[in-house]
């Protein structure tokens, strides 16, 4: 496993040191920051998807099942590999938990209040921790699951043209913050659009901050697949197949994630805060804010 992981450093340093840029040509850098059509097309995808339901609720829970495989399990930050497991999250927030559902420490808590790692054992108080590796795997799971009502907000937010993928031309849509051109403290993010169902189906995404070495030139693509509906008439993918660096087929994935039974305000919220003294971070505008 060492010798696999230092592998997996060198080839990361091999890769350069040049930051991702997610940018497309057909983003007009002489617009408002915040193109009309960009904001439209993701004000639609809120809509077709009922997500402002999911924004409203005071909380949710989803049971998931997380997936790494070949090189890439070496990154796994999760204590266990493909096991079922719960995510309890408030919207919009950087306040969650995850508890696995067949293990033996099933009793065990994982979760982050404002991007803070703590663990909770066996009915005990929260311990809080230095895991820079859960803080950021359990903010992405909710972010990226989150992410058309994270985006929308953004001060940097610009149609990108169209991108043909698997005979579908998909609607782009650019969101950032500070600069257009990429610097070392926020994400780009790139989202594709079905032109027909207004659906969010794939994204690219820069990954600035990282909880362990690798290249500012890497980035992330996901397809958002099998699409279903909640119980409240919320749709999400059940399926997300998280690539390296651009867009492939379903089948080229490094990291799956499979969720269902999204459930509305199922728990009382004040569980995600066992710490009073901690200031509510409320939605940054990256996970690297912190």
């Amino acid at each position: 496993m060492r010798n696999g992981l230092i592998l997996l450093v060198g080839i990361f340093f091999l890769a350069g040191c040049k930051l991702a840029d997610l940018r497309t040509d057909a983003i007009n850098g002489q617009s408002p920051n915040r193109d009309e059509k960009a904001v439209d097309l993701l004000k639609k995808t809120i809509a077709a998807q009922n997500l402002e339901m999911l924004k409203k609720a005071e909380s949710y829970t989803m049971e998931s099942r997380d997936n790494w495989r070949g090189m890439m399990a070496m990154m796994n930050p999760f204590p266990k590999d493909d096991k079922r497991l719960e995510f309890r999250f408030r919207p919009m927030s950087f306040d969650g938990q995850m508890q696995y559902l067949e293990t033996k420490k099933k009793d065990n808590i994982y979760g982050i209040q404002s991007l803070n790692y703590y663990k909770i054992e066996d009915g005990e108080e929260a311990v809080f921790k230095d895991s820079k590796k859960m803080e950021f795997a359990i903010a992405a799971v909710q972010y990226l699951f989150e992410l058309s009502l994270r985006m929308i907000d953004a001060p940097i937010l610009k149609y990108a043209g169209t991108k043909e993928v698997e005979g579908v031309a998909y609607d782009l849509v650019f969101a950032t913050w500070e600069s257009i051109t990429p610097n070392k403290t926020y994400d780009q993010y790139l989202l594709f659009i079905h032109p027909e169902t207004s659906y969010l189906a794939f994204a690219s995404y820069t990954i600035r901050s990282m909880y362990m070495p690798a290249p500012k030139s890497m980035y992330g693509s996901i397809r958002y697949e099998d699409m279903i509906t909640s119980e409240d008439g919320i749709k999400y993918a059940s399926t997300l197949y998280v690539q390296i660096n651009k867009l492939k087929s379903k089948k080229k994935w490094a990291h799956k994630m499979n969720f269902k039974d999204l459930k509305l305000n199922q728990f009382d919220q004040q569980l995600l805060y066992p710490n009073d003294e901690i200031e509510f971070l409320g939605d940054t505008k990256s996970v690297s804010d912190k």
